[in-house]
């Protein structure tokens, strides 16, 4: 319940009460009233019983209004007590497991690891870097090689992305790359299989240049990106982020199904926004990037979590710089006047010094 039907209670319970007060005033004043003229009378059995049957008549349903108004509170306040003892253990029951989720969700943090020397949070800056060599990659063989090569070609930046995170989510190789065809649309399938034939050789290009001491670099507007890795990239990473999104998706959407009749919005976002304490800046970071691919797609759909509860408010924008940019998808103001990103009060908070 919230705090607004909690007041209209309170104004309703106060409002029966002085009315009963005032019943039950009126019925004294109105005894007395009625029984002065015979207070000094004596011996005239008569007329009292007259007069008995009369005030009878008369202060009895001023007495039984307040009578019943009075049990009816008491019934309401009982059955008031009996809701709010409910609501309490729903509200311990949603905790207990909100906390068991939370719980399982640094677990799972904790177990990814990628080759022998990268784990926990430390592997989300590198699977970051690689998603966005990876997205270069392919938009600039499209752009230099294939596109040239194939006039009547015509992909959009949105399925050059899209393919370019299948690539990373997925991989390359015999079965990977059979998923991915899979999803794809036939018209895109050519050029799969050839920027297939060209991340390959970026993988053995790798390898050749790790043994140097050196790294691979693409082509980006400010110049170039150098991809610094300890690990084979384009192998895929389903086996690391699967069931990490899936259970942090499924944590946020616990929260927002939660029974509106005890949970505010206010509480929700306070319940996320301790999700929100356990996600590193890459961790949010990937977690949008998942969003605006074909696989991420729920989390913008309605009602849209990262929207509705600044799930990535934590975000260092200037590092989301390639394909989409958070701020302009999402904007700066939630519907529920909520501010989307804390950057540009960070950025603020300097300039004022």
């Amino acid at each position: 319940m919230n705090n607004i039907d909690e007041k209209k209670e309170d104004i309703l319970i106060k409002y029966s009460s002085k009315l009963s007060a005032y019943f039950i005033i009126v019925a004294v004043l109105g005894f007395s009233i009625l029984m002065l003229p015979f207070a000094f009378e004596q011996g005239n059995i008569p007329n009292y019983g007259i007069v008995g049957d009369t005030i009878g008549g008369l202060l009895n349903p001023i007495i039984a209004i307040p009578a019943t108004i009075l049990t009816f509170l008491a019934f309401w306040v009982q059955y008031k007590a009996n809701e709010q003892q409910k609501s309490d253990l729903q509200v311990e029951r949603f905790e207990n497991k909100f906390y068991a989720m939370l719980q399982i969700h640094r677990d799972n943090v904790n177990e990814v690891s990628i080759g022998q020397t990268l784990s926990g949070r430390k592997s989300f800056i590198s699977m970051f870097n690689e998603l966005k060599f990876t997205y270069y990659s392919v938009k600039d063989y499209y752009d230099k090689t294939y596109k040239p090569l194939n006039l009547q070609s015509n992909i959009s930046d949105e399925v050059l992305y899209n393919i370019s995170y299948l690539i990373f989510f997925f991989g390359i190789g015999p079965n990977s790359s059979l998923i991915v065809l899979d999803m794809i649309d036939t018209k895109y399938k050519g050029f799969f299989l050839s920027v297939e034939t060209f991340i390959k050789g970026q993988q053995t290009l790798w390898r050749d240049e790790r043994k140097k001491g050196k790294k691979i670099a693409v082509a980006i507007p400010t110049g170039y990106f150098e991809l610094d890795l300890k690990y084979i990239p384009f192998n895929g990473q389903m086996s690391k982020l699967s069931h990490y999104v899936r259970h942090l998706f499924q944590l946020v959407k616990y929260v927002d199904d939660a029974d509106d009749k005890i949970f505010s919005y206010e509480d929700k976002y306070n319940y996320i926004a301790s999700i929100r304490a356990q996600l590193s800046a890459h961790e949010q970071l990937l977690l949008f990037y998942n969003a605006v691919s074909i696989l991420g797609k729920p989390w913008l759909d309605e009602p849209n979590y990262l929207k509705k509860y600044c799930v990535i408010k934590s975000t260092p924008l200037p590092l989301a710089d390639f394909y989409k940019d958070p701020k302009s998808l999402l904007g700066e103001i939630n519907e529920y006047g909520k501010i989307m990103f804390e950057w540009g009060e960070i950025k603020n908070r300097m300039t004022s010094l």
